[in-house]
């Protein structure tokens, strides 16, 4: 639409360059707590295995149709075997972790608190956590 006769334009109807903002700064950590790398990320003890998305292992067992409570345990040790491996849990590592708790006599014996499923993590081998699936199987075969 063109401009009315009637309708003068002063300078500030004009068109005008928009300011960009200024590249962001960069980041660092100042404050205590703040982690300043991937290396600095505390792992093991009190701090367990962080890793990706290890919530998942929860939809995993829900669509298996196991409840809350039968779950914790398989999930627990399914979610430290795959944060050990570095990724987000699959139904392989459900897998594992039946193979795992079969030979282990604590999952019957699970209370009611978090502290009996930090206790049954503790007592699993790392390198039992760490064992392909293959290896897993053979070894319940042959028990």
């Amino acid at each position: 639409m063109g401009q009315p006769p009637n309708m003068p334009l002063t300078i500030e109807d004009l068109p005008r360059p928009e300011p960009h903002p200024a590249p962001a700064r960069r980041w660092r950590a100042r404050r205590p707590g703040d982690l300043s790398s991937p290396d600095s990320v505390p792992w093991g003890g009190a701090f367990g295995t962080p890793g990706p998305d290890t919530g998942y292992v929860l939809r995993l067992l829900a669509d298996r149709g196991h409840g809350i409570r039968e779950s914790r345990a398989p999930a627990a040790v399914a979610a430290a075997r795959a944060s050990l491996l570095g990724r987000a849990p699959v139904g392989a590592d459900l897998e594992a972790a039946e193979i795992i708790l079969r030979a282990s006599s604590a999952r019957d014996r699970l209370g009611p608190g978090a502290e009996e499923v930090r206790r049954l993590l503790e007592g699993v081998d790392v390198a039992l956590l760490a064992a392909p699936l293959e290896e897993l199987r053979r070894r319940a075969e042959d028990a």
